[in-house]
């Protein structure tokens, strides 16, 4: 607890705007004494703490930061309790909603702690649309505040994300435009700007880095957010096809890391359309690779280096605890599977059943 001493003296005396001096004086001690406590060199005799205390109205808690340390261990609950969550996750809406139930709990408790806000804001905004739908007005609130609170820049960047997302979702483009138009260009990113400020392995090790992201990028905002938007099934598949082959060009070993749960889903949507007009081979193949990206991204996944030539200086640290081997995730997503309209005509085949068997049988 003395560790808090420190800081809790230097903000209380320039709350009281008085002097290092006249702290002294009140004391009976001297200026350099003070000093010392401020710079954590030692720390004030446990006899003069309540006088401190008395001196700035605060409680003898305040100033050792007890209420800090025991707002830190309530804090530790609260992600504690977040973690089993998301372990529990089924991606369904009960759990979404028990998440969201804990961080408002958690704000209830600590209504100005601004990474309560954060969690609670994610909370709010999944799964989509669900969430802009329910919850505008609390996500706006939120959002609206940290911007006109948090100097922490990735707080900022959030909420005009997630203002932007919700008003678009709405079709209020004018609205999404004016957050849109808060955030910097691409060529002032913090990626762009970053590659300037290295040389040598460290810059080829960066500009990999920066690869790797980009690819996930095109992925999420390019090809997802134009496949949406086009009526023609045609051209739905030319945009699945340069997706499936673009993680193949960066790739080329296989090593695909994060990218392996997005060539599952490129997979699925290439199979469910090739079903649609009867290409079975080409559906069945699409099926048996996405069966094969899932099982890697959910239970083998684990950390290694890259070998492909574009990203050899990069090690993929591993699935995350929470999505790795996690039962209820990945049975959503056979049962995901199993429940697709399009591959109905597919399950008397030896090929679908076989890779429905495969991911089935790491359920134990």
């Amino acid at each position: 607890m003395n560790i808090k001493i420190c800081e809790n003296l230097k903000e209380l005396r320039k709350q009281k705007g008085n002097t290092q001096e006249e702290l002294a004086e009140y004391l009976g001690i001297s200026m350099q004494a003070v000093s010392k406590w401020e710079r954590g060199e030692c720390y004030p005799d446990i006899t003069l703490i309540p006088a401190i205390a008395q001196y700035y109205n605060a409680t003898t808690d305040r100033l050792l930061g007890v209420d800090e340390i025991a707002a830190e261990l309530r804090m530790k609950e609260y992600y504690k309790r977040h973690g089993e969550l998301l372990k529990q996750s089924t991606g369904g809406l009960d759990q979404h909603e028990k998440t969201v139930a804990l961080w408002e709990e958690a704000r209830r408790e600590f209504p100005n702690n601004h990474d309560v806000l954060v969690l609670l804001l994610e909370s709010l905004c999944y799964p989509r649309p669900h969430a802009s739908e329910h919850h505008f007005d609390e996500i706006v609130q939120i959002c609206e505040r940290l911007l006109a609170e948090s100097t922490v820049n990735y707080m900022r960047y959030m909420a005009i994300s997630q203002l932007c997302e919700i008003y678009a979702h709405k079709k209020d483009f004018e609205n999404a435009k004016k957050y849109a138009d808060m955030a910097s260009s691409v060529w002032v990113s913090k990626e762009i700007l970053y590659g300037r400020c290295f040389e040598g392995e460290e810059l080829v090790k960066y500009t990999q880095e920066n690869l790797r992201r980009l690819i996930d990028i095109i992925y999420y905002n390019c090809v997802i957010k134009a496949a949406e938007c086009t009526e023609s099934a045609d051209e739905k598949i030319q945009m699945y096809e340069f997706a499936y082959k673009l993680y193949n060009l960066v790739y080329p070993n296989g090593d695909f890391g994060n990218g392996e749960l997005n060539l599952a889903y490129i997979c699925y949507n290439l199979a469910c359309f090739y079903s649609s007009f009867s290409d079975t081979d080409k559906a069945l193949s699409y099926i048996s690779e996405m069966a094969e990206h899932f099982i890697r991204n959910f239970f083998t996944l684990k950390e290694f280096k890259h070998t492909s030539f574009m990203l050899n200086r990069l090690t993929w640290t591993g699935t995350p605890e929470v999505v790795s081997g996690n039962p209820s995730i990945y049975l959503s997503t056979v049962e995901m599977i199993e429940n697709t309209p399009q591959f109905e005509s597919l399950k008397d085949d030896a090929r679908y059943a076989a890779a429905l068997e495969k991911m089935k049988s790491l359920l134990g």
